[in-house]
């Protein structure tokens, strides 16, 4: 695939407007899922990935002997949400509470755990956040998380044991939690 994604490429930056589709199609929703999961809105992602495909089509230097176009795409993403992610922070004078409470009305049992994984996930340092949504959510491998967030391996693994228990904590609380109001 990368022989492919590269030539693809090419064409794209030469104005072949098929070759640019199959690249957005083949790498948008895996793209926007993360820049979401980094963000936690959907408009900016949206935005995250627009310039993403901008910045990749003007000529941003990426090279096929250095890595795959999919990590180097999680990298420019990677970087544009974080800079949002930055500058809302500088912007916001308190930082938002990530925490809402359940609603115990909510529908089916399913639905209410996916959303308690996601608040649980939302609620983790966005350094952990990031490693563990490359890894789990979007496959990619240890070596191509480090060249995305250009941090060693050893580093991402201990980023992604420490999110895998800070989840473990805070749902084993959830669970627990439920568990007593519906014997209250």
């Amino acid at each position: 695939m990368p022989e492919d994604d590269s030539r693809l490429l090419e064409a794209a930056r030469h104005g072949d407007e098929i070759a640019f589709r199959a690249l957005y199609l083949r790498y948008r929703t895996p793209l926007f899922r993360f820049a979401w999961r980094l963000t936690g809105s959907v408009p900016a992602a949206e935005d995250i990935i627009q310039e993403c495909f901008l910045a990749l089509l003007e000529g941003a230097s990426f090279d096929a002997d250095r890595g795959s176009l999919r990590a180097y795409l999680f990298g420019i993403t990677r970087n544009l949400a974080l800079k949002r992610v930055r500058l809302a922070e500088r912007e916001s004078e308190e930082v938002e509470e990530t925490e809402a409470a359940l609603d115990p009305l909510e529908g089916l049992l399913s639905a209410e755990r996916s959303e308690a994984v996601a608040r649980a996930v939302a609620a983790l340092p966005l350094g952990q956040r990031e490693a563990l949504v490359l890894f789990e959510y979007e496959d990619l491998s240890l070596e191509e998380i480090a060249q995305v967030t250009g941090i060693e391996t050893g580093a991402i693994k201990a980023r992604l044991h420490r999110a895998r228990e800070a989840l473990r904590r805070r749902l084993a609380l959830l669970v627990a939690d439920r568990a007593e109001r519906r014997w209250s």
